[in-house]
């Protein structure tokens, strides 16, 4: 008899109530047959594959602020002074990929991404075969729970390929990482980028297929109309979720906070940036169009469900009463962990201060070789920019201040410090956008891209209006954009890598990554 371990997410809030969940044996084992038998079950073993997204080796730090971003050359890892960071960030920084520091987190994130994948793999296999009678909304519940399983499959191994593989750009028709399809697979054989590239996107279509119905449903789409509502359940009067269904209490738990599930609008945004990666950029620029064409009917008309960058919450001057550090009108997925704080060690990361002789751990940001807030003319926005001048918190020792990402701002008060670290960005409406003006780039339409950056830059405070008249200048301004807009978001590696692009290294080097650089070994221990 198969045993398997089930991990609940325990938040009444945005993912499902308390009482849904399985009555637990006390070592939080049970069998899968006591598992599959219910709704609830399906219920916990989906939820469970997000709280695992959350954790410190994927998307709570290694796949966000942590390793990945060290490997951009987003921080200053070595300044002077007494500010010092772990050594395999260090490492990660310096492309030592085969360090003792380094090495075992490496493993640890390739272990834990195709942990989620077996467990989805898992949760596939068994909703496949389950009757709709097993479900409270028959056909449509079975159907968003194996659609989101399959977006979960190709996310992990989606951003496994990003790592572990060289991009389409160098592609040298070697055998990579595994597409582990099928449960249990222990030791599964790497295929070449393109099928796997294609295998994801197959993935992504079919789990999107599955999710539509609910996701684009009257109802559905209230659920999406606002950040707020995607991730707050707080939603819009004039819409049906407000006016017909009580603000949303007469809708069950399990379907609402679509913005922490790989939704219809999540997968496509996702399929954008999968198309885009793999070189199919009309299909990538449809699907990012689709997102930002998106609207929804409340009280007031029409509203852009992923249009609206509202930067009210961080415009704050006091850090301890600023809200919304992650702007979530911005964000289309994003993954949950309510005690992100504790669970991932932040405060190790993200301290406003260190005194007494103590060794300061921050990431500080990288802001005098990178020239992030600079435009192409020297200008300095920093102090325009509200990416810069709200976002952007300086730490404390008694060497001076150092500028650390204010996404990850631990608040004095409790509560607000926990609602703000609790959100994890995956992905934001922001790409969407760049993928739109890439796409004009592309198609030799510079006047086109160029107005899309402008438009981005100008709702962040920006006034000077960019000029993009070739591909080299689009990539110029893009790259500058994207630093400011995905600093400690684990995004900007990937750019690089994608592009082959410059990356300033410093001390008058300024170049593409090699090789050795751009491509993290694959574990050599890659048991499943």
């Amino acid at each position: 008899m198969k045993i398997i371990n089930i991990i609940v997410v325990l938040s009444a809030l945005t993912l499902a109530s308390c009482e849904e969940w399985l009555d637990l044996k006390p070592d939080t084992q049970a069998t899968e047959e006591q598992v599959f038998s219910t709704s609830a079950g399906y219920h916990s073993v989906l939820n469970g594959l997000y709280k695992s997204m959350g954790s410190s080796n994927l998307y709570g730090v290694e796949l966000a602020f942590g390793m990945v971003d060290c490997m951009s050359q987003q921080y200053s890892l070595k300044i002077a002074n007494n500010v010092t960071s772990r050594q395999l960030y260090i490492d990660a920084g310096d492309f030592n990929y085969t360090s003792s520091y380094l090495t075992p987190t490496i493993e640890a994130v390739w272990l834990a991404a195709f942990n989620v994948i077996a467990n989805a793999n898992n949760l596939i296999q068994n909703v496949e075969n389950a009757s709709e009678d097993l479900f409270k909304e028959g056909k449509m519940e079975k159907d968003m729970i194996l659609g989101e399983a399959y977006a979960c499959r190709a996310l992990m191994h989606f951003d496994m390929l990003r790592l572990f593989a060289p991009a389409p750009v160098h592609d040298d028709n070697q055998i990579y990482v595994p597409y582990v399809d099928r449960y249990p697979n222990i030791q599964a054989s790497g295929i070449t980028v393109t099928p796997f590239l294609e295998k994801v996107i197959t993935d992504l279509e079919k789990g999107r297929d599955l999710v539509k119905e609910w996701d684009t449903s009257e109802i559905g789409v209230g659920l999406q109309i606002t950040g707020k509502a995607r991730f707050n359940n707080q939603f819009s009067f004039g819409t049906v979720i407000y006016d017909d269904y009580s603000n949303g209490s007469k809708i069950d738990a399990f379907f609402k906070g679509r913005g922490y599930r790989l939704n219809y609008y999540a997968i496509t945004a996702l399929l954008a940036r999968v198309y885009q990666y793999a070189g199919k950029h009309l299909e990538a620029f449809n699907c990012a169009k689709e997102i930002m064409d998106f609207q929804v009917k409340d009280y007031y008309g029409l509203q852009s469900a992923f249009g609206k960058d509202d930067y009210n919450g961080i415009r704050r001057g006091d850090w301890d009463s600023k809200t919304d550090l992650k702007v979530i009108s911005n964000l289309i997925f994003a993954v949950y962990n309510e005690k992100a704080y504790n669970d991932l060690g932040l405060e190790y990361f993200f301290k406003r201060e260190f005194y007494s002789g103590s060794y300061p751990t921050w990431l500080v940001i990288n802001q005098d070789v990178q020239k992030i807030f600079y435009t192409r003319g020297g200008v300095d926005e920093s102090k325009t920019d509200y990416r810069a001048l709200n976002m952007i918190f300086y730490a404390t020792n008694s060497n001076g201040q150092y500028p650390i990402s204010g996404k990850w701002f631990i608040s004095e008060n409790e509560e607000t410090r926990d609602e703000n670290l609790c959100v994890l960005p995956v992905i934001r409406a922001t790409e969407m956008r760049y993928i739109m003006a890439e796409y004009h780039a592309r198609n030799g339409d510079f006047g086109e891209a160029q107005n899309i950056l402008n438009d981005i830059r100008e709702k962040r405070g920006c006034t000077e209006k960019i000029t993009v008249g070739s591909w080299n200048d689009f990539v110029d301004e893009l790259i500058r954009d994207a630093r400011r807009e995905w600093i400690s978001e684990g995004q900007l590696f990937y750019l690089y890598k994608r592009l082959d692009a410059n990356i300033d290294f410093g001390k008058n080097v300024v170049r593409p990554m090699s090789r050795s650089e751009y491509l993290v070994p694959i574990p050599s221990n890659q048991s499943l």
